[in-house]
């Protein structure tokens, strides 16, 4: 009984000895940096980055593959801690969130057939683009939001998703995920926005969304921010002078949404948000139409004193 215990024994000596000698002849020398930064960074293992999970960010940092820019989670106080550990200076970089360019619910831009496959966008709009008559509105049924691991993306009971810019972190997931095209990352600290993405002319875009961009060009002369890309207004984020609240009012559909008066939920959602703006856009025309009269009769009063 006791001679196969001591051979088990002497076994397990040996093996264990031979574990040891295996780590140190096998031993990857970890630079100690990866482990410190890795140790700071989110934890979030969202993919923004470009690379497999926060570990594999490290690695990339401490070989030069990539910039502690390229992590959407990672604060600016955080940067720079990384950028300390690399012995390196780290420019600050605006954040970036998600924007889906369309207003359209099922309300404004009607459906033309009642689509009844898999709840999925990518699925819908394989079969003649979904079931929205506007074939380059948001098809409401939330592949962005399935894909959206910090819950910034609702979705609507009325044929809508939008975001919540103060939970999204800017890993652009949901940018893949759609299959329109209708989200794009803009700056965080921006406050107007088109929410539209069809490029047809206004008596194509009247006949499928009340709420779409017919390309007056109204809002590029309240402000030089919009720039028109054919027919469809777009703000130019580069620019960063404030854009006044008349470019949102001067818009006849209401294409333009302005969260520094209205929250992205209550113009998605709240039917009375849009009620109101529809009366103070009414206001500030009407305004604007006395304004400009009295303008001219000034400026008539004035010639004909000059005769």
């Amino acid at each position: 009984m006791l001679t196969p215990l001591l051979i088990l024994s002497g076994i397990g000596l040996v093996m264990s000895a031979m574990l040891a000698i295996g780590r140190k002849v096998f031993a990857v020398d970890v630079d100690e940096r990866q482990e410190k930064i890795n140790d700071i960074l989110p934890g979030a293992n969202c993919g923004g980055c470009g690379y497999p999970g926060c570990s594999g960010f490290a690695v990339a940092l401490v070989e030069k593959k990539s910039s502690p820019t390229a992590c959407p989670l990672c604060s600016s106080d955080t940067m720079e801690q990384i950028g300390q550990i690399l012995g390196i200076k780290i420019e600050k970089v605006e954040p970036m969130v998600a924007l889906i360019r369309c207003a359209g619910d099922n309300t404004s831009a009607p459906a033309r057939s009642q689509y009844l496959g898999i709840a999925n966008c990518t699925a819908a709009n394989a079969v003649s683009s979904g079931g929205k008559a506007c074939t380059y509105g948001c098809l409401g049924l939330g592949s962005c939001a399935d894909v959206c691991t910090f819950d910034a993306i609702v979705t609507t009971d009325n044929g809508l998703c939008y975001v919540d810019s103060n939970l999204c972190t800017g890993c652009k997931k949901c940018v893949e995920a759609c299959p329109r095209g209708l989200i794009k990352m803009v700056p965080k600290s921006a406050k107007v926005h088109v929410l539209c993405a069809n490029p047809n002319k206004a008596k194509e875009v009247k006949a499928v969304c009340s709420v779409g961009c017919t390309g007056c060009k109204l809002c590029t002369k309240q402000s030089k921010n919009f720039a028109m890309s054919g027919p469809l207004a777009s703000v130019d984020y580069s620019n960063k002078t404030d854009i006044p609240e008349s470019a949102a009012l001067a818009c006849g559909p209401g294409a333009i949404l302005d969260t520094s008066i209205y929250t992205t939920a209550s113009w998605i959602t709240d039917s009375n948000t849009r009620t109101d703006y529809e009366k103070r856009s009414a206001d500030w025309k009407a305004a604007e139409k006395e304004r400009k009269a009295a303008a001219r009769k000034k400026a008539t009063d004035a010639a004909k004193g000059g005769e």
